[in-house]
């Protein structure tokens, strides 16, 4: 009896192994599960500026051009600007935007919105180191409701040159006679080198050449550039200027003899004089 049952169990479980299998049969491993909707908020557009000139019945300015006058050599020019929303709205300025590099600003992280009846300031400096004369700088401030341009107007004044009594004047000589590089220490540097800091060419020689050989109290062995009788050229200008003349008041300007100028700031010199004051006696070819 045992043997039967064996065999059939074995009959029976190879007849269910043939069988093919019904759909009730298979069992899911992992259920679908719809995931429900979820909310994105729109993302909000930032402001964009808007062409044309801002009205004034919205933003009415202390002033939009500024104009100083500043000292020689003076490295850096302040300027402030002061405005008000007069509007019934907002106002958002979108971009403050300056000329060129030498302009930085100083203001509230972008974009900034000014609420009606509030004021906003906006703080700019303008790098005019070793810059000389009359300069116009632009700031473009644009808004959602317009732009407005602001102008800076600076006039730099030309270096002035401190007077000197007679003895004074025959004290410093008899100083360069015994030292020819004392005008670049002591008291003499405001005259002699200051004046040329970070100058080239015409302004570099205005600065630390005319004040000796165009100055109203010339020196008499002191040489008028103009009326030399030897050929000149770049690199006779050239070699002047770096090494000067021994046994004489003219300083060398090289760096290399204890001058303050650098080579660049020579070759500008020598090519300048060059030009402007050409050789007054035929060179030979």
């Amino acid at each position: 009896m045992k043997l039967n049952r064996a065999f059939l169990g074995g009959t029976v479980a190879a007849v269910v192994a043939g069988m093919p299998l019904l759909a009730a049969d298979i069992q899911p491993t992992q259920a679908v599960v719809a995931a429900p909707p979820v909310f994105v908020p729109a993302v909000p557009q930032p402001p964009k500026a808007m062409p044309g000139q801002l009205p004034t019945s919205v933003v009415v300015w202390d002033r939009t051009t500024i104009e100083t006058n500043v000292a020689a050599n003076t490295p850096m020019v302040h300027f402030v600007f002061n405005f008000t929303n007069v509007s019934s709205g907002n106002v958002t300025v979108v971009s403050v935007h300056p000329q060129c590099g030498c302009t930085t600003t100083e203001l509230p992280p972008l974009p900034w919105t000014v609420v009606p009846g509030t004021n906003g300031v906006i703080r700019a400096t303008v790098n005019i180191a070793g810059k000389n004369g009359f300069l116009i700088k632009t700031m473009d401030f644009a808004t959602d409701r317009g732009f407005q341009l602001l102008t800076f107007k600076i006039t730099i004044l030309p270096p002035v040159t401190p007077t000197r009594s007679e003895a004074e004047r025959a004290h410093d000589i008899e100083i360069a006679r015994t030292d020819r590089q004392a005008v670049f220490h002591g008291d003499c540097v405001k005259c002699h080198v200051t004046p040329g800091t970070g100058k080239y060419n015409k302004a570099l020689y205005a600065a630390d050449c005319a004040i000796c050989h165009e100055g109203e109290h010339r020196a008499t062995m002191v040489p008028d550039l103009h009326a030399i009788k030897t050929p000149t050229n770049v690199e006779f200008w050239r070699t002047w200027t770096a090494h000067g003349k021994p046994n004489s008041l003219m300083p060398a300007f090289s760096t290399a003899e204890d001058g303050p100028l650098n080579d660049m700031q020579i070759a500008s010199i020598a090519a300048y004089l060059a030009e402007a004051i050409p050789s007054q006696v035929p060179q030979t070819p």
